[in-house]
């Protein structure tokens, strides 16, 4: 049987076919910031539940994004409105990968408290901005409301 890419652990070329293929790639950084906005908002509301419920209750919403960030929908929605003309969606790998790293962001809020993990958070952010020209604040925004000048800035 002859597989389509050798196993790599990581890829971090966004602009290539082995983006979103891999267990970790760019991205990685962006699902560990899911991480801690969700475990702020389950210390709000939940602090009752014992970390592991938590873990659970939020894993269980970053595997619902998953699915819904691999669906056709969003999948157009990326290729029409970002400069991933030609995203075709996450590998099975490259899925458990995020996931992993979201439980890391979360553990790691757990850990730093509120005023690290926001300095976690735009530390990170800038750190992608600066390498991939992409973070979760452009995901976001770009998906919701796409903007030509940021496209045309992302495509280099």
């Amino acid at each position: 049987m002859k597989y389509r890419f050798p196993f790599k652990p990581i890829s971090l070329h966004v602009n290539s076919e082995h983006n979103s293929q891999h267990l970790l790639d760019a991205y990685s950084l962006s699902h560990i910031l899911h991480g801690l906005p969700i475990y702020g908002l389950f210390w709000l509301f939940a602090r009752r539940w014992s970390f592991s419920w938590k873990l659970v209750a939020a894993s269980v919403i970053e595997i619902g994004w998953e699915m819904l960030e691999n669906s056709p929908i969003i999948i157009n929605r990326y290729r029409a409105a970002t400069v991933s003309l030609g995203y075709s969606g996450d590998s099975i790998g490259n899925s458990l990968g995020d996931i992993a790293s979201f439980a890391i962001g979360f553990y790691l809020a757990r850990k730093l408290g509120l005023c690290r993990s926001v300095a976690i958070f735009f530390a990170f952010e800038l750190l992608m901005l600066w390498a991939i020209r992409d973070n979760l604040a452009l995901n976001i925004l770009m998906l919701l409301w796409p903007i030509d000048a940021i496209r045309h800035w992302q495509a280099g």
